[in-house]
């Protein structure tokens, strides 16, 4: 993949959570999901890890941040093993599996450091996500079909102009 590319997608995505937006409501996890999904090159995982770090550090970091970047390899690698596998259900199910692997993982750093280490401060914290998921989830779905589609007519429409100029 081209270096400039890769680079401009990085700045797309950290551009993205900067830009007014409801909480969670970011391309992240279905960069994260796609990169995986399409691309061969094992590197290409900098690319919404480099997003994140990226904006991050103009948002600052905080302390279950590694959580959040152990999502996001999660969910890049969910994506690895399902490569070439496209299809509208497949993209559905992977897209729910991703915000619900975000939302464990996070939310548990986030019980980590908020939290009471009590079976009930457990239950508070994530009862407390709740609303985030929403955003994560719906946010996901969409960003990962208006990927998954426009990589569609991509395909197409490079057929297309290489059975022209054969």
């Amino acid at each position: 993949m081209n270096i400039i590319l890769i680079i401009t997608f990085i700045i797309f995505i950290a551009f993205s959570r900067f830009a007014p937006h409801p909480p969670n409501f970011t391309p992240i996890l279905s960069i994260a999901l796609f990169s995986g999904m399409v691309f061969k090159n094992k590197f290409i995982f900098c690319i919404p890890l480099g997003a994140m770090l990226l904006s991050d550090y103009y948002i600052g970091f905080h302390n279950s941040i590694i959580w959040v970047y152990v999502s996001l390899l999660l969910i890049y690698l969910l994506g690895k093993a399902f490569f070439n596998y496209f299809s509208t259900i497949n993209i559905f199910l992977l897209s729910f599996l991703s915000s619900v692997i975000f939302f464990i993982l996070s939310n548990f750093g986030v019980w980590l450091i908020g939290y009471p280490k009590t079976l009930s401060g457990f239950i508070a914290c994530y009862i407390a996500a709740i609303p985030f998921f929403t955003n994560t989830l719906l946010s996901t779905i969409l960003y990962s079909f208006i990927f998954y589609y426009g990589y569609k007519y991509i395909l197409k429409n490079n057929k297309i102009i290489s059975n022209k100029t054969k």
